[in-house]
């Protein structure tokens, strides 16, 4: 069931002389499965686990992912074994499809239209925009841009970081603001993140943020941190020159 998926997404070559130009793949399954049986109500309990890797490894568009997932489904006890069985099964059997799906969507965003992209943007979350967010700064969408401001906001740290990632890709400097604004001073983990990814960014903002906070923030980690992005954005802005606009 897990092979024929994963042939049905068009991402992967049949085996075969004839098998044609996508990627052959190694696939290792993993299923953890138990039923809990309480009078006349089971439930099958499975974990899925999913290594793919395609080969050669070097080759382009190679395919190196792990995907995990876990469910449970309820089944009639007084069917006997069978019933337990079939449930367990088909519990996991729908595990791996879905992970397989949502894997393969997850990649035709890379070769999908812009329109596809922003939609997958625009959805209320999960892995397929998350998976935007990255193509768009991959592949330059700076179109998307006002898109991925808004989402440094987003109350999800891991979408956060990925529309920084991005707008870092896009060289869009106009995050500098949303940082210095909208995140704590108190917050050491996101002072980290917003130092360094301000020093990447550069311009004046962000030449004038990180010196004010080597100056006067009370933390010495924080202050000797901003104090390194900052000789390193001038570095890369002129060898210790005035940063650009």
């Amino acid at each position: 069931a897990v092979r024929d998926r994963l042939l049905g997404t068009g991402l992967f070559a049949p085996s075969g002389p004839d098998a044609g130009a996508a990627p052959r793949a190694d696939v290792d399954v993993r299923i953890l499965g138990e039923t809990v049986e309480v009078g006349a109500t089971g439930e099958a309990r499975a974990r899925v686990g999913l290594s793919i890797a395609s080969h050669p490894t070097d080759a382009p568009g190679a395919l190196s992912t792990t995907l995990d997932g876990a469910g449970t489904q309820r089944y009639a006890a007084r069917a006997g074994r069978g019933a337990s069985q079939a449930a367990e099964t088909s519990l996991a059997a729908r595990i791996a499809g879905e992970l397989i799906d949502g894997f393969a969507a997850r990649r035709r965003l890379h070769a999908s239209s812009p329109a596809a992209v922003h939609a997958a943007l625009a959805a209320d979350g999960g892995d397929l925009r998350e998976e935007a967010i990255r193509v768009a700064g991959e592949r330059q969408l700076r179109g998307e841009a006002p898109l991925l401001l808004k989402l440094l906001d987003d109350p999800d740290e891991r979408t956060r970081d990925a529309a920084l990632g991005a707008l870092i890709a896009l060289g869009d400097r106009r995050a500098v603001s949303v940082l210095t604004r909208s995140r704590s001073l108190r917050d050491r983990r996101e002072m980290h993140k917003i130092i360094e990814a301000v020093s990447i960014l550069g311009g004046q903002e962000a030449d004038d943020y990180l010196s004010f906070i080597a100056a006067t923030h009370d933390d010495d980690d924080i202050r000797a941190a901003a104090a390194a992005a900052r000789q390193r954005l001038l570095r890369r802005e002129g060898a210790g020159g005035s940063p650009g606009p």
